[in-house]
């Protein structure tokens, strides 16, 4: 499990373990049974508090992506394939919905989007 959180980024510390654990469990870099360390450990090597370690473990337990087995720990969840499919497309959907946002905010048109899109997906 790698985490690397940025100073720049505009998402809440959360937020970033959060997308970055969900992301390695959905492209199998996480296996399902895989034993997470625990929160206070997790928060220790990132040199941060524990509350937002916390808030990402409760947001990836409560969005099914993640189980805790009292006095055992904390454990990729097993996720069929439609889950996983459904989980990627939310997950797209999100990030698709905060580039609009900023790229909306830019005044870029949707043509000029598109074509910066096609132009990096090659």
């Amino acid at each position: 499990m790698t985490i690397v959180l940025s100073n720049d980024s505009t998402d809440p510390i959360y937020t970033q373990i959060y997308d970055q654990i969900s992301r390695q469990i959905l492209s199998g870099e996480l296996k399902a049974d895989t034993q997470l360390p625990p929160i206070r450990t997790v928060a220790a090597d990132l040199r941060i508090s524990v509350i937002p370690v916390k808030m990402a473990w409760e947001e990836l337990d409560r969005n099914g992506f993640i189980k805790t087995v009292v006095g055992k720990g904390t454990f990729v969840a097993q996720l069929k394939d439609e889950q996983i499919t459904e989980k990627k497309s939310e997950t797209l959907k999100k990030l698709v919905a905060d580039f609009c946002g900023r790229v909306k905010m830019e005044g870029t048109s949707l043509d000029e989007v598109l074509e910066l899109i096609k132009a990096e997906y090659k």
